[in-house]
């Protein structure tokens, strides 16, 4: 199985790749006019998708690489080579910079704009390496599975998918455990059947279902709340 230091190993290149995609963002954005909203909006839309498009292709290839390193180890049957996921779709590069965008029109001003750009970028340049590990997991002919990693006390979100330790076969059967917030730095990790998880998910399951207990029932997003109050996390 992958152990928790490969798995560290390998959400520190992420973060690393994020880092510069962060710097290069944050260099644009002090030669930013922003007082004009709208054209900054629009100079914000172009840069992020180029900025989006090269920093999320290093991250693809880098957990292509973590893939194909980790099934070497798992001795799985049959030939297979990772292939990187599909770039962020235009469009919804487009809609998390208009989203960003939206401070310099609310009041909030040029500050919190940056703030929220900064979270949509680490988001999306993340984006093509989880979906890489997603991806061939459905296509290697092993069958493996994959599993939210997560980083710290991480959140109530993070915390339940986690919980849920690996899901097999296909991106429909994953559901939630595809969605990812801005600032996560939950890993998505390919295991093989049989294997065992970089972590302890029968103790992050216990917590969803003692929070679920407290909580008498009810909805997820009551659920959610519960392990908040109960584990001090966001």
């Amino acid at each position: 199985m992958p152990t928790a230091a490969e798995v560290a190993a390998y959400a520190a290149q992420q973060d690393d790749v994020v880092a510069l995609a962060h710097a290069d963002l944050v260099r644009w954005w002090a030669e930013l006019d922003t007082s004009d909203g709208r054209t900054a909006a629009a100079a914000l839309e172009a840069f992020m998708a180029d900025l989006v498009a090269a920093y999320g292709s290093v991250a693809a290839s880098l957990a292509a690489d973590f893939y194909d390193d980790l099934r070497e180890q798992a001795d799985a049957p049959r030939r297979f080579r990772a292939h990187v996921a599909d770039p962020v779709p235009a469009e919804q590069v487009g809609a998390a910079a208009r989203w960003a965008a939206g401070p310099m029109f609310g009041g909030d001003g040029p500050n919190a704009a940056l703030e929220h750009a900064a979270g949509a970028v680490q988001r999306l340049v993340q984006q093509p390496g989880r979906e890489t590990i997603e991806l061939n997991t459905r296509r290697d002919p092993a069958r493996p599975g994959w599993a939210r990693v997560p980083r710290g006390k991480g959140c109530a979100f993070c915390r339940m998918l986690a919980g849920r330790g690996a899901v097999y076969s296909s991106a429909r059967a994953a559901g939630d455990m595809r969605a990812f917030h801005d600032h996560c730095k939950c890993s998505a990790v390919p295991v093989w059947r049989g294997q065992g998880l970089p972590y302890d998910a029968d103790a992050l399951e216990r917590e969803y279902l003692r929070a679920r207990e407290n909580a008498g029932g009810g909805s997820p997003k009551a659920v959610l709340a519960q392990m908040r109050e109960d584990l001090g996390v966001r």
